[in-house]
């Protein structure tokens, strides 16, 4: 009796042990086909731009393609969902961004999975400033002199974003409640709508995305204030930052990163981690990301994991404190 139990504990060892040295194999073989990676942005926008690049450089690292499919709309719910629904094999990431992953949590009344659950925080690939710009023929320039002509005249002064509850929106007002003043939003469908009437003058200013908003100081078409990190951008080296306008309760830095569905096995994705973060640090790849306004910052996932936390924390008490939402 002893003897059969002995054989019978025997062979459920080894078959454990196989079954674990399979799944063993299979991981260090990953990825052994395309990866998609769903990305929360419209082909063209900053997220998708940085998607690229370090798509191309992690896919030829793999020797396996890495497929950037763009799911744009609802915030970003619709991109994080469908992670979220994914298959837990490594063959479908996120692209995660402050403002879908993090603010969208807050300024909807409701999302359509867990977010504390039902991902994996897997690599924080870059960051970048805002930039604070007005219209050439509002009579300022400076952030004071913005903020003193603000509290002058409140509510006169109207800033775009490119909706309610979208980033652009929040990190304004929480530029206007560190300042202590009044303006009024106006609500756009899109980034491009929102800066061109910036342009034209029909808004008076709006803290927009670095790369675009650059594009038009550089061609003189909007007059550049303050950018929201923590040292001055190589590309516009003479603007200064919030912190050095006076305003550094308005310090803000987006990041985007990688993530993927719950239960991801640890060894992929700290294969994942591995090869993405290796991929930022290439030279090639730091000058791609810094023409477009992206510092690379890979950080180790559990440095990724406690920030996309402390985010959450961050911008739950701005959105709830000015009473924002989504449209």
């Amino acid at each position: 009796m002893r003897q059969d139990l002995f054989k019978l504990h025997r062979k459920s060892v080894l078959l454990l042990l196989c079954c674990a040295g399979a799944l063993q194999t299979a991981h260090a073989a990953y990825p052994e086909k395309p990866v998609r990676w769903i990305v929360p942005g419209a082909a063209g926008g900053a997220a998708d731009a940085v998607a690229r690049i370090v798509a191309t450089a992690v896919s030829a690292r793999w020797g396996q393609p890495i497929i950037v499919e763009n799911r744009p709309g609802a915030t970003g719910t619709i991109a994080n969902d469908a992670t979220a629904k994914a298959v837990p094999d490594g063959y479908t990431l996120g692209e995660a961004t402050m403002s879908t992953y993090v603010m969208a949590n807050h300024v909807l009344p409701r999302v359509p999975y867990k977010p504390k659950e039902d991902f994996t925080n897997i690599a924080k690939l870059c960051t970048s400033p805002y930039l604070l710009g007005v219209t050439q023929s509002l009579p300022v320039n400076s952030v004071s002199e913005l903020v003193a002509r603000a509290k002058a005249r409140p509510n006169e002064l109207n800033y775009g974003s490119s909706g309610s509850g979208s980033a652009l929106h929040v990190v304004t007002e929480l530029f206007r409640s560190s300042a202590g003043i009044k303006l009024t939003h106006v609500s756009y469908k899109s980034v491009p709508a929102s800066e061109m009437d910036l342009i034209g003058g029909q808004i008076q200013m709006m803290i927009g995305n670095f790369a675009t908003m650059a594009t038009h100081v550089q061609s003189g078409k909007i007059r550049p204030l303050a950018t929201t990190g923590p040292k001055r951008s190589p590309l516009l080296p003479n603007v200064p930052t919030m912190a050095e306008a006076g305003m550094p309760a308005a310090e803000v830095t987006t990041w985007i990163g990688v993530m993927g569905p719950a239960k991801l096995p640890p060894a992929i994705a700290a294969k994942i981690h591995e090869e993405f973060s290796a991929a930022v640090k290439d030279p090639k790849v730091i000058k791609q990301l810094a023409d477009i306004g992206c510092d690379a910052d890979p950080t180790s996932m559990e440095a990724f994991d406690r920030l996309v936390k402390s985010e959450n924390e961050k911008w739950g008490a701005v959105v709830k404190k000015n009473n924002i939402t989504a449209d």
